[in-house]
């Protein structure tokens, strides 16, 4: 069973740091000569969004779907959870095939070094929502 109640808290809380890293100074500087539109499709519960770096925009739900993309990441929201934490090694994941990237893959993950400062963004959101159960330790 998946700690998050549904998909529209999914985009509350995730959703709501992609928006902070489409503004993050470094992501804006890494990405603003590029086409990186990520769609992150998550499971249990089923939730997209799509990361519009160059646009600096985050689309959800059924427009993410709509949209066209560059990268495709495809992991459960648990495993989003704990990434978003600094709590998943993103490479071993992927190793282990929870997560899954196809598409432009050398171009994401070279922004993954950058994903730092995105994990305390998360982090405080989890709190200002009263979710610190999903706090990983």
């Amino acid at each position: 069973m998946s700690t998050f109640k549904d998909a529209d808290e999914v985009y509350a809380l995730i959703g709501r740091a992609m928006e902070a890293c489409v503004v993050e100074p470094a992501f804006v500087e890494a990405t603003k000569d590029g086409n990186l539109v990520v769609l992150i499709k998550q499971t249990d519960p089923e939730a997209y969004i799509l990361v519009d770096f160059p646009g600096q925009k985050v689309l959800v739900g059924d427009a993410a779907q709509a949209a066209s993309s560059t990268v495709q990441l495809r992991m459960s929201s648990d495993n989003a959870n704990k990434f978003w934490q600094g709590k998943l090694n993103f490479t071993l994941a992927m190793a282990q095939r929870k997560v899954k990237l196809d598409g432009k893959r050398s171009t994401a993950l070279a922004l993954l070094p950058l994903t730092g400062p995105i994990f305390e963004t998360y982090k405080a959101i989890l709190a200002e929502a009263g979710r610190t159960d999903l706090l990983v330790g």
